[in-house]
């Protein structure tokens, strides 16, 4: 009799498999009008095609007492066009089958398309439409920007995006990464429609805009169709320049305390300013982050997760921007283990800082970050997004092709070092929203605290708060 099959032994990590090679297809120029830098990658595996024009469009190009002005703009775009309105839009969208959306970031716009290769034509139609002909209807104005309204006045109900923002307005002042990328309501009620149409006119234009188009698609086929649909789209607008951000957080705390009385919760942050993308620590940085808080088995989520049983999830990340995004770490603990969860949060920042990560912990997060990158780039929109992230912010020509051996180039002392240079404590900013009360005393330790009431204002039999 044969003894039973006991199966793997779970107690040992599998081995990695080697690398997937990384198969990135070549983009070619194209003649396209007005200045257009169009740019395509011919794939025929599939009859698909990924569309991405990217505008200097973001909130970069908006004043402080416009912010959300870009991202506005971004949503009327598909609310009538030409001779179409709204419905007439929507209708059109469904006939061709494909997927649509505007994203706005603090540095550009992007319209994407995904679609089936026998309707390139006119889903170019349709992008040109919503890039070039948006009517800006002043009934779907008004419409969208009451939207907005009520979204904000619901996110102060929301401990999670009243941390996010109180934080980066603590870090960043009234600097542009200070602000919601979707504006406050005081900016939003200050917008008309107006100045939604100026927007579009000074920054949708071709000259300074990249379109990647990736899937099904034949050369001359595109060039064709970009002539029919994008002739005669003139204008032109310059990059706005990377912001000047504080070379260390702007707040003059150490811990920031927003009160959110009764609550059983407490969402919190600590974070700093980080860097922007094309800085010289940048591989060691995303290495750091990943042993840090950017994987599920990273040094945060283990302890606040696994070994103390305080949260759901604990993670960190750095925003790489044209200027310095921040960086963050963010978790949701009960109220009474509020400061245990940042002083175990600052114990490991603290760690990064004082100690080279063991090789097979290096190694773990080497492999999760590049043994899966070939997977990243197996759909026309994966391919889109990726170099149009490279283009933006102007990455060496071989980034991709390169990441894996620069990430696994990076040594122990490195991660040490970067954590040494950009995470000190003295530059670090505490916050809390939870039931002041109940931690001020114990938060204490951490440093000077300041006190704000919750935006929402306070819980009550009339206004309960939604958890």
């Amino acid at each position: 009799m044969s003894p039973p099959d006991v199966g793997p032994d779970r107690a040992r990590r599998p081995e990695s498999d080697e690398p997937r090679p990384l198969w990135l297809p070549a983009f070619q120029p194209l003649p396209a009008p007005g200045g257009l830098n169009a740019r395509l990658a011919a794939r025929d595996e599939l009859p698909e095609v990924s569309l991405r024009l990217v505008l200097e469009a973001g909130a970069a190009a908006e004043s402080s007492a416009t912010a959300g002005l870009a991202e506005l703009t971004g949503r009327v775009l598909t609310e009538g066009a030409g001779s179409r309105d709204a419905v007439a839009m929507a209708r059109w969208l469904d006939r061709l089958g494909a997927g649509f959306e505007v994203s706005v970031s603090y540095d550009v716009a992007v319209l994407s398309m995904h679609l089936l290769s026998d309707v390139l034509d006119e889903a170019l139609e349709f992008l040109s439409a919503v890039s070039r002909d948006a009517r800006f209807d002043e009934e779907e104005f008004e419409r969208l920007r009451s939207e907005r309204l009520d979204e904000i006045s619901r996110e102060l109900d929301e401990p999670a995006i009243v941390a996010d923002h109180a934080l980066i307005s603590a870090i960043y002042a009234d600097g542009l990464y200070g602000r919601p990328i979707r504006g406050t309501d005081a900016s939003i009620r200050g917008l008309d429609n107006g100045m939604v149409r100026d927007f579009h006119s000074r920054r949708y234009t071709p000259d300074g805009a990249l379109l990647l188009v990736c899937g099904d698609v034949r050369a001359e086929t595109l060039t064709e169709s970009l002539g029919r649909h994008f002739g005669g789209w003139t204008g032109s607008c310059e990059r706005e320049p990377a912001p000047s951000v504080p070379a260390a957080p702007a707040t003059g705390a150490s811990m920031i305390l927003i009160d959110r009385p009764g609550s059983p919760q407490a969402e919190l942050r600590v974070g700093t300013v980080g860097v922007p993308h094309g800085t010289e620590d940048h591989y060691a940085i995303i290495v750091a982050n990943a042993i840090l808080g950017g994987l599920f088995n990273s040094r945060i989520n283990m302890n606040l997760r696994e070994d103390k049983g305080w949260t759901y999830g604990a993670r960190s990340y750095f925003r790489f921007r044209r200027g310095a995004g921040p960086f963050v770490t963010k978790t949701a603990v009960e109220t009474a283990a509020t400061a245990p969860a940042l002083e175990e949060t600052l114990a490991e920042i603290a760690r990064m800082r004082e100690e080279p990560p063991g090789e097979d912990e290096l190694l773990l997060a080497k492999h999760a970050l590049t043994l899966s990158l070939p997977l990243q780039f197996e759909t026309p929109a994966q391919v889109t997004s990726h170099v149009s992230r490279q283009l933006i912010y102007d990455l060496p020509a071989d980034y991709w092709e390169g990441y894996r051996d620069r990430i696994e180039a990076i040594t122990p002392d490195e991660v040490r070092e970067v954590c040494r240079r950009y995470l000190t404590e003295d530059r670090l900013v505490l916050l809390a929203v939870t039931d002041a009360d109940a931690v001020e005393a114990e938060v204490e330790r951490f440093g000077e605290v300041e006190r704000r009431d919750s935006p929402g204002g306070p819980e009550t039999a009339e206004n309960p708060r939604q958890s």
